[in-house]
């Protein structure tokens, strides 16, 4: 399991036990964690979430910006939301994905990068990577994924209008 950062919206069904059980569901699997996330972790458990970070320890594996952490997936450290925040980018076949977690909360940020969620930890370092994030998005050969853009999580960054603007994937 690989995750962009430790809050509790990105942590799923990691930490929790599986039904019937008093082991967590995915107790086999690494959990993939930045470096420099993970050097936070005793400031997030005196903020709430002892009990996620206690659960997670045993399997937490970290990683670095630009480790293969499989054939065709890099991490990059993209802090600003996070001290530590972590984007995944995954090639094949000429094609790439951006799976870039919090770095954007919405479609509108797309045309706003400036407009920072009222979480990240840097506002002026989240502004600065997601305007580079968007040109990266802009790309013909790159695929976003965002998972908190509702119903259109997968899609390419075009310019239109004004500015740029998220479009979904084409079926």
């Amino acid at each position: 399991m690989a995750f962009t950062h430790l809050h509790p919206d990105h942590l799923g069904w990691a930490w929790h036990p599986a039904p019937g059980g008093d082991r967590p569901a995915f107790a086999h699997a690494d959990h993939l964690v930045s470096e420099a996330e993970w050097a936070q972790r005793d400031t997030l458990a005196a903020h709430g979430m002892r009990e996620e970070i206690t659960a997670l320890a045993a399997r937490v594996r970290t990683v670095r910006d630009g480790q293969e952490i499989f054939p065709g997936v890099r991490v990059r450290i993209t802090a600003g939301h996070t001290a530590g925040h972590a984007e995944y980018v995954i090639t094949s076949g000429g094609q790439r994905l951006i799976a870039f977690g919090d770095a954007l909360h919405s479609p509108i940020q797309i045309d706003r990068p400036e407009w920072s969620c009222v979480v990240d930890h840097d506002p002026v370092r989240s502004a600065d990577h997601r305007r580079a994030l968007v040109a990266e998005l802009e790309r013909p050969d790159t695929i976003g994924f965002g998972i908190h853009f509702a119903d259109v999580v997968f899609g390419r960054v075009r310019r239109d209008g004004d500015g740029p603007a998220w479009r979904p994937l084409d079926d």
